[in-house]
């Protein structure tokens, strides 16, 4: 079986495939998790270095994060191999402090928005004030393109099989429910 995270950035998909994934092997579910960016095999919460299977084997569950999951030029996988799509989707005001501790983490590093292929943007200065306005921009334009991203995922994934997730902020962390 073969389920895809996806939604739009910083909505809580790395968090919520760590949590999925706990729970099925604490049913005793041969998972198998994988990061899209780079397709490395995730184990133990870290890059094993693992290549995309060369096949995808029966009795083992694959959670696949993948942000582009739902563009067919960018994506890892086409959608209709997937047995499940899983949409993660927060309110704006969840997305927003979503964001803003992002943003507060990427300051502290002076690394932030990686991309696929191009690595992380930023002076590598931890809280250089030069990193400031690049990471405003960078918010600003998320949530300027935030409904259109949105419509079009949801457009994309609506013939096939899937789950709308909201993930949303609380005072005791990230929540998520159906």
């Amino acid at each position: 079986m073969k389920i895809l995270i996806t939604g739009i950035g910083i909505t809580g998909k790395s968090s919520f495939r760590r949590i999925l994934v706990g729970k099925l092997r604490e049913m005793g579910v041969g998972v198998a998790q994988y990061d899209a960016d780079e397709f490395k095999e995730l184990r133990h919460q870290a890059d094993a270095g693992c290549e995309k299977p060369e096949e995808f084997w029966k009795g083992v569950v694959y959670v696949i994060e993948d942000i582009h999951g739902p563009e067919e030029d960018k994506s890892c996988l086409p959608l209709r191999d997937y047995d499940l799509i899983l949409y993660l989707l927060p309110s704006k005001t969840s997305h927003a402090v979503f964001w803003f501790s992002r943003m507060w983490r990427w300051f502290q590093s002076g690394q932030f928005s990686w991309k696929k292929g191009f690595g992380w943007k930023g002076t590598g200065k931890p809280y250089d004030y030069r990193n400031i306005l690049p990471i405003i921009k960078a918010l600003l334009r998320d949530f300027k393109n935030r409904e259109t991203w949105i419509s079009d995922d949801l457009k994309s994934i609506s013939p096939f099989t899937h789950l709308l997730i909201q993930s949303r902020w609380t005072r005791k962390g990230i929540r998520f429910s159906f």
